[in-house]
């Protein structure tokens, strides 16, 4: 797994309360179907700011993919590489101070900018803000590994 460089915003509907914390993933990719779809990790550790317990949330989404052949612009070229289409469901767990608060398993999530919103089956909602921005991090990793350059970061296990 490899980390983003940002801290990534993860918010939780909780019983009486909304459990919201920052963390900076770590993440990884690794192929279902070969150039069609990927499977993507991330990880997310933490500390819930009112109770000081430790955080811990894990995503696993299925992407589906495509090969974008580039297209010039008006200043660059943007240049050939996967492209994600969808997110296809995805597994999403959280547990605070060892205690599961939140699970959400074959979701189908909403798409808000680069946010996904996560139902639980029941109503709930949770909110990882910005992590599309991870999974196309992920994509144009694996257009360089398509190209043949080596990875820069260790590879999924």
């Amino acid at each position: 797994m490899y980390s983003g460089k940002e801290d990534r915003l993860i918010k939780v509907p909780l019983p009486g309360r909304e459990l919201a914390f920052y963390s900076c993933p770590r993440y990884a990719e690794k192929w279902i179907e070969k150039n069609r779809r990927l499977e993507f990790r991330c990880e997310f550790q933490s500390t819930d700011r009112e109770t000081r317990r430790p955080v811990l949330a894990r995503l696993r989404a299925r992407l589906a993919v495509s090969w974008d052949a580039g297209t010039p612009g008006l200043r660059l070229f943007d240049p050939p590489g996967f492209v994600l289409d969808r997110v296809e469901g995805l597994d999403f767990a959280v547990v605070l101070d060892g205690e599961p608060v939140f699970e959400a398993v074959q979701a189908v999530p909403q798409e808000d900018g680069y946010s996904l919103l996560i139902p639980d089956g029941s109503g709930h909602r949770a909110r990882v803000v910005d992590i599309v921005r991870n999974m196309r991090s992920s994509l144009g990793h694996m257009t360089k590994i398509h190209y043949g350059q080596a990875p820069a970061r260790p590879r999924f296990r």
